[in-house]
This record gives structure tokens, sequence and C-alpha cells, in this order.
């Protein structure tokens, strides 16, 4: 969908800037899910944009910068539409489907390159963790939401959110190197039934 345009019918600048955002953007996951943290460089992002190196520059001065920018962007969009499949979800069971399809995309493998990076990359990492804490504070409501959890206090339902989270991550780290989907599918099955199981605690 095209932006809506001012009263000339050209494009304001803040809606050409906030495209040229979008380009940086979605050509820096682009790169890392194909090449890898290592092999992004500001250049082939610009390339793959069809922009300028100023106008990279302008935006995002550094690499570091524009790549949590742009994972940022990617998860903000993925955890907007998981949101949205929730409300049509049947099943606590078609809920984490859905969710695992997601974990089983590019938006995590591109994040756990970074993640990776970020171990010996500082600049990397502070802007990493900024974007984590804000994805985090989301994931903690959706979870609330997902698996009604209103009369939780926020510390618990924080603590439920990250295991979740935890045990999506590993699983999907460990998919990335067997390839076993069938295998992994059968672990979140059992990951669910210790999960009802917990919340059945906690609820007492």
């Amino acid at each position: 969908m095209l932006a809506p345009r001012g009263k000339s019918g050209r494009r304001t600048q803040g809606q050409r800037s906030a495209e040229t955002q979008r380009r940086l953007l979605e050509a820096t996951i682009a790169c890392i899910v194909e090449r890898g943290y290592a092999g992004t460089s500001t250049t082939e992002v610009c390339r793959r944009a069809g922009l300028s190196r100023g106008a990279q520059v302008h935006h995002y001065p550094a690499k570091a910068e524009l790549v949590a920018a742009a994972i940022e962007h990617l998860f903000a969009r993925r955890h907007e539409e998981f949101r949205a499949s929730l409300a049509n979800a049947p099943s606590l069971e078609q809920a984490f489907a859905d969710l695992w399809a997601l974990y089983s995309g590019p938006t995590v493998h591109a994040w756990m390159e970074l993640v990776i990076a970020a171990r010996t990359d500082l600049g990397l990492r502070e802007h990493l963790r900024a974007v984590d804490q804000r994805f985090f504070a989301e994931a903690t409501q959706t979870c609330r939401s997902l698996l009604r959890l209103t009369e939780l206090d926020e510390a618990m339902v924080a603590a439920l959110s990250r295991v979740i989270l935890s045990v999506l991550d590993g699983l999907s780290l460990n998919r990335t190197l067997t390839g076993d989907d069938q295998a992994h599918r059968a672990s979140l099955e059992l990951f669910q039934r210790m999960l009802a199981l917990l919340l059945a605690e906690v609820r007492r």
C-alpha cells in the first residue's frame, strides 16, 4: 500500500525518509539471513536497497545501529503478525504451532547470528540489549493474554514468559543443527503439557 501523499500529490519529507529507512532495514535483514552478520556490509545493504551510502549514513551512521534497527523492525512486524494470529487460534496447541512457525523462520535465524556476534562486539551488544528489552516487554504481555494469566503478578508472568521464550530459542537453535522438525515439534508438545501442569500449580 502506498503512503498517503501531501496536498500537492508528492510524498512529504517524512514519508520519503520513512521509505528510505524501510528499504535499508529490509535489505539488511535479507543480507544477514543470506550472508550472516560477518558477511553483511553497509555497501551490500545499500546495493540491495538501491540507495546511496550517504542515505544510509544519514539515518544509521554505524553498521551496529543499522543492524539493531533492522532486527527491531522485523521483530516488531513479526510480533504484530503473531498477536493477530492469536485472535484466530482455536486452542493453545494451535497458538504454539503458530509461534513455532515464527521461531522456524528467518527472523530468529538473523537474531541468532547477531546474538553470537554481539558476544565480542560491545557496540552491537548494547543495541541488541535495548531491542531485546523492548521485545521482551511486548512478548510478556502477549504471553499474559495467550495463557490468560490475569491473576498472576508481573514478576511471575515475566518469569513464565522467559521460560517459554528460552525453550523456543533452544529448540530453534538445535533445529538449525539437526534439521529434524518433527522431533522438535514433539518436544514442543511435551513442553506444552509441562506448562499446563505448571500453570495449574501456580494458580492454586
